[in-house]
Order: structure tokens, then C-alpha cells, then sequence
């Protein structure tokens, strides 16, 4: 194959296949796929919970499919075999997924094949609010089995590819499937972190900087480092005076971790001790998260900046002052235990050298980064991704005009 050349693959079965483990049904679907799929493995079976098993098997597409719905990478197909489909079947794709080799695996779409032959309308039930599920296929048994449709399998891939908008996402993307670019900013902040160094973030509105907290949070989660995302346009936590703000903190990382400690009362939070308790705190959740340290995420930190926060304790009052000078003072005695991430549109919060005539304790402590927008290369592996898997083909000139007129923000 000369370089460049792309491998062609055809239908059929690899002969290293092991298939004792599937019943005869399953083995005759099977079959029928491998006339239009390449089965590249017997993958196994497995037990979810107390008595779900299932089985699984691995399929490339072949030169039809990649053409048509611009897939390259093996596709994970998962046999349910309950007369009644319940929502777990989909966490036997993630385990296969978290368990097999994943730069092998196809993340964009899977397989169901079901005893339920109500199977595609209790997927779509179970799929309505998830808007950033995996473009999943359902077959059942039956159908694979007995019905006689040459084009049964390609026209159920257009059905379930081709209907999807997949460029009307509006809420930040909290899984990894449709996110695409800023990898360097997030394995930046993430080594700070670890490091025990503290990072700022800003970008305009809709430019992606929530889905990049989350996608940083997975990275963490991925590497079993712990973080905790604190919203500071939630009212719960923008309504409190600075010495309650630290309450919230400690209570938001108790509850994510389901943590077993006795919360100290909120009420003991006063002005002159919320610090202390605060540190201690801190230090008994660095214990019991066996001395890592964890990297706490204030997003939207518009909300608790003077000046302009919508509450006037933060915006008038000297809350800001005495909340960051507290973390500061913790953070510089306990850097091992905790850093934090400042996250939002305006980084007057640490730009201003004073407020109010007295010294911002976080003025100039950290580098901080504005979200750039994509390159032409970067909107086109985003535009070009979306659009092949809805059936949509984009002229070249597309790429750069996006780029141009949405400032690199095209979506």
C-alpha cells in the first residue's frame, strides 16, 4: 500500500473470531453483519450488577460505511439479551469502552442489539434529554434474523446518523465524544495543577469555557486527581457573605466525594473564626483523599468580583477582599492540599492592584490564559466531523469563512 493510500476493507470474518461464548441466535446475527462489516473480535462477555450479563463484539466498517458516514475506527455491538431493554444496557458500552483499547474504538457511535423487539422506541425514550449520548443503533434479534431487507442495516444507520443536529448544541458539552481542540490549554492547566500552581481562564461568552472545565475535570477524574466546580452565578453561593462562601466550598467537595465526615455547622462559620475551620476542613478532606490535593474551579467569577457582582456585599462591600485573602493565606501555608482555577469573561478580578484603596490579595498571583478562537485547520476537523456524520459535505472556502466572520468561533 503506497503512503497516503487509504487500506481498503471488505466484508467478512476474522478467522481468529472465538464465538463458543454467543447462543445460535447470536451467532447467526453475527454472520449477517459480516456481510457488510468487517468482525475484527469475539470481544467477551461480562456482568453488570448482580445478574445483567451481556456480550459483546467488535466490527470495522468497511469501505461503504466509512464513504458514508465517515467512520475509520472499530464500532463496539453490544447484545442485550432481556425481553424488556432497560437504560443499563447503555453502561455496557462505557464498560467496554473504559475497558478495551480505546484508541481502537469508534466513541461516536455503537450498537444495540435486543430481545426487546420495542427496542427503537425505548432507546429514544431513554436518549430525549440526552443531546450528548453517542449516535446509538438499535436492531433487534428478530429483525437481524428473519427479515429478508438487503438494506436493512444501511438504511437504519442514515435513519439514526442523518436526523441528528448535532451542530444544536446550546448547554456546554459535558462529555468527550463532541468535544473538539483546546487540548493544549487543558494539559497545561491540568500539569499546574499538578504542580500545585493556580490558573486563570477567560474568554468571551459562548466560546466554550465550561466545556472546557468539564473537559478538564474528565482529564483529572481520568488520572484520579480530584476537583470540584463551584458556579459562582448560583444564588447559593453569590448570596453568602464571604465567610459562609467558605462553608459552601467545603460542603460542595463533602457531598461530589459522598465524603463520611461530620460538616462543622455553618453557623460556626463566623468572620473571625471561618478561616481557621475553613483550614481544618480542608486538611481532614486531604486525608481522607489519601494526601491529594484538589483543584477547586470558581466559574463565572464575574459574580463574586467588586464592581460588578449582581449581589452588594461582593460588588460594594470589602467580601472579595476578605474571601481571597483567606484562600491566599490557606493556599500559601497548605499549597500541597488545594489550588484553584479562576474562570470567566472579565479578568479585572485579578488585574485591579487595589479595590477600594486596599491591596487585591489576588493581584498578579497567577498566569491566566483568554480562550483563543479556532484556526481555519481546527474549524474544519470540527465542521467536517459533524457534518459527515449528518450526511453534510461543506466546500473548502466554508473553513475559512467560519473562521473569519465567527472570530474562530464557529460553532
Amino acid at each position: 500500500m503506497m503512503l497516503g493510500e487509504r487500506e481498503e476493507v471488505y466484508p467478512g470474518l476474522n478467522p481468529m473470531v472465538k464465538m463458543n461464548h454467543f447462543n445460535h441466535n447470536e451467532q447467526e446475527i453475527i454472520k449477517k453483519l459480516s456481510q457488510e462489516w468487517y468482525v475484527t473480535s469475539g470481544g467477551g462477555e461480562f456482568t453488570l450488577g448482580y445478574k445483567s450479563t451481556y456480550r459483546y463484539f467488535l466490527i470495522k466498517p468497511t469501505s461503504n460505511f466509512k464513504d458514508m458516514f465517515n467512520l475509520e475506527r472499530e464500532i463496539i455491538v453490544i447484545f442485550s439479551p432481556f425481553k424488556r431493554f432497560e437504560p443499563r444496557t447503555l453502561d455496557a458500552i462505557d464498560y467496554v469502552l473504559q475497558n478495551y483499547q480505546p484508541l481502537r474504538l469508534e466513541k461516536i457511535c455503537s450498537i444495540i442489539i435486543s430481545e426487546d423487539d420495542n427496542i427503537e422506541n425505548k432507546l429514544k425514550e431513554i436518549l430525549k434529554n440526552d443531546k450528548e449520548s453517542q449516535v446509538i443503533i438499535p436492531f433487534s434479534y428478530y429483525e437481524l434474523i428473519y427479515n429478508k431487507d438487503d438494506f436493512l442495516i444501511r438504511n437504519r444507520f442514515k435513519k439514526y446518523f442523518y436526523t441528528r443536529d448535532l451542530f444544536a448544541f446550546e448547554a456546554p458539552l459535558k462529555k468527550e465524544i463532541y468535544f473538539f481542540g483546546r487540548h493544549h490549554i487543558i494539559n497545561e492547566i491540568v500539569n499546574r495543577h499538578k504542580s500545585n500552581e493556580n490558573s486563570g481562564l477567560f474568554g468571551l461568552r459562548k466560546t466554550g469555557k465550561t466545556s472546557l472545565i468539564y473537559s478538564i475535570q474528565r482529564t483529572l477524574y481520568r488520572i484520579n486527581e480530584k476537583t470540584v466546580f463551584i458556579d459562582c452565578q448560583n444564588t447559593s453561593f453569590h448570596k453568602r457573605r464571604w465567610n459562609k462562601a467558605l462553608y459552601y466550598i467545603i460542603k460542595k467537595i463533602k457531598y461530589e466525594y459522598n465524603l463520611d465526615f461530620e460538616l462543622i455547622n455553618e453557623d460556626l462559620y463566623t468572620e473571625e473564626n471561618a478561616g481557621i475551620i475553613f483550614e481544618k476542613e480542608l486538611y481532614k478532606i486531604h486525608g481522607i483523599f489519601g494526601k491529594k490535593n484538589i483543584l477547586i474551579v470558581f466559574d463565572e467569577i464575574e459574580n463574586i468580583t467588586f464592581d460588578i457582582s449582581p449581589t452588594e456585599h461582593w460588588a460594594k462591600g470589602l467580601d472579595f477582599i476578605y474571601f481571597w485573602q483567606t484562600i491566599r493565606s490557606i493556599f500559601q501555608k497548605l499549597d500541597y492540599i488545594f489550588t484553584f482555577l479562576i474562570v470567566g469573561t472579565n479578568p479585572m478580578c485579578i488585574e485591579a492592584s487595589t479595590i477600594q484603596g486596599k491591596d487585591n490579595p489576588i493581584f498578579n498571583q497567577m498566569p491566566f490564559k483568554y480562550i483563543p478562537g479556532f484556526d481555519v485547520i481546527q474549524t474544519k476537523e470540527m465542521v467536517e466531523k459533524l457534518g459527515n456524520i449528518m450526511g453534510l459535505k461543506f466546500d473548502e472556502l466554508i473553513y475559512s469563512k467560519l473562521t473569519e466572520d465567527f472570530g474562530g468561533h464557529p460553532f
